[in-house]
């Protein structure tokens, strides 16, 4: 995504986007903690 795209979202829609992408790649995000769950090492 463009830079200018990203810094011209909505906090709400720039926190979506981070989600979305960080469970692409294996992460998993506590939406109750409102944190990433750790990962087993």
């Amino acid at each position: 995504m463009p830079f200018d795209v990203a810094f011209s979202l909505p906090p709400e829609e720039a926190m979506a986007w981070h989600i979305i992408l960080g469970q692409q790649d294996g992460n998993v995000w506590d939406f109750e903690a409102g944190r990433w769950k750790e990962r087993e090492k």
